[in-house]
């Protein structure tokens, strides 16, 4: 097993772990063995020191036609570094970020950089509606320092966003629909990268975020009939942009595309609302309880008022809290600031406010 899934009772004694037996004293008792045994094993886990500001590298594939809003025929790849600064508040994207270098890479050279993270492996990333290429780079980035993420980041970009007038910006349903059209035509693109990563020897993990799960669901979909085995150890949905019904339809697939599915929503999420209102149903991150999957309500967290959206509390504090536990491997019960949802909820789970 990877060292996610051996920390899963690890980290809840980190607390006490700050200390290691006197050098040749034997530890008394299992509990001081455990601690000692965390103690040498702790630099192998955080081995990134976290200055302020860090910089972070981040391994990307994107079928955007020169970086922009147009769907290319092809996937291209690339790697860049990232600069985060640590003052700002969690989950900000506004200010302090710089993107200090990109560059391309081969799909081997990208297969091979992935396959170099034994034990943390890869977390791929992707994005929502009305993301640029720049902001999908700064999100990425910002996800794997605030959840000190030691393995490999891996941004799967569709070609998001809006042609970038004002008045454009303005008609959100012509962009909606825009950024719909895109989604769909970088399935079988992402589909391909999927089989990729699937053939990786290193542990797979994937989060994605609203109107990235329209091209990620049916993607899985096309892949699952090629597995033999899951090759996906987390998939974590955020705020999903989707019919329930095609959600529920694609289960038997995802479950065979992956050994765990947990899924963040969110009864305050307006710009779920405005998407069911363009879409004429009900969205899957509006809440709905899904049978085997752990399905987390965030409601009580995300307030967004009556300007706000509510949509983007994946890349929160609390949320990413849970996330990080959640790539350890724990259950849910066990996580911190989870409660189970009473009978008849729309969720299996609550997080705490």
């Amino acid at each position: 097993m990877h060292l996610f899934r051996i920390l899963t009772t690890v980290t809840l004694l980190l607390f006490s772990a700050c200390s290691s037996p006197p050098k040749g004293e034997e530890p008394k008792g299992s509990l001081n063995r455990f601690r000692a045994g965390i103690h040498q094993l702790q630099p192998k886990i955080w081995k990134e020191p976290y200055s302020s500001p860090a910089e972070v590298s981040v391994l990307f594939a994107t079928n955007r036609e020169n970086g922009g809003i147009r769907p290319a025929t092809e996937m291209h790849y690339g790697i860049a570094s990232v600069k985060v600064p640590s003052e700002r508040e969690i989950g900000s994207i506004e200010t302090g970020y710089e993107i200090q270098d990109t560059r391309p890479v081969s799909i081997q050279d990208l297969k091979s950089l992935l396959s170099q993270e034994a034990e943390w492996g890869t977390l791929v990333f992707i994005h929502g509606f009305n993301v640029d290429f720049k902001q999908a780079l700064q999100r990425a980035a910002q996800l794997a320092y605030d959840l000190k993420f030691q393995g490999k980041l891996l941004l799967l970009s569709w070609p998001a966003g809006s042609d970038g007038g004002l008045l454009e910006k303005s008609l959100i349903n012509r962009t909606y629909e825009q950024n719909r059209r895109n989604a769909n035509a970088s399935i079988p693109s992402v589909a391909s990268m999927l089989v990729e990563l699937s053939t990786l020897p290193t542990p797979v993990q994937v989060l994605v975020h609203s109107m990235g799960h329209q091209i990620l669901v049916p993607a899985l979909q096309i892949v699952a009939g090629t597995l033999q085995k899951p090759f996906i150890q987390e998939l974590i949905l955020n705020a999903p942009d989707l019919d329930p019904a095609d959600f529920e339809a694609a289960l038997p697939a995802l479950r065979k595309a992956t050994e765990r599915i947990t899924l963040y929503c969110s009864q305050n999420d307006n710009a779920l609302l405005a998407s069911q209102a363009i879409n004429r149903n009900r969205r899957l991150g509006s809440c709905r309880a899904q049978s085997g999957v752990d399905v987390i309500n965030v409601s009580e967290l995300d307030d967004p008022g009556i300007l706000g959206l509510g949509h983007g509390y994946y890349s929160s504090r609390p949320v990413l809290t849970d996330v990080y536990q959640t790539l350890l491997g724990m259950d849910a019960e066990r996580r911190l600031f989870i409660k189970k949802a009473p009978p008849g909820a729309p969720s299996s789970y609550i997080l705490r406010k």
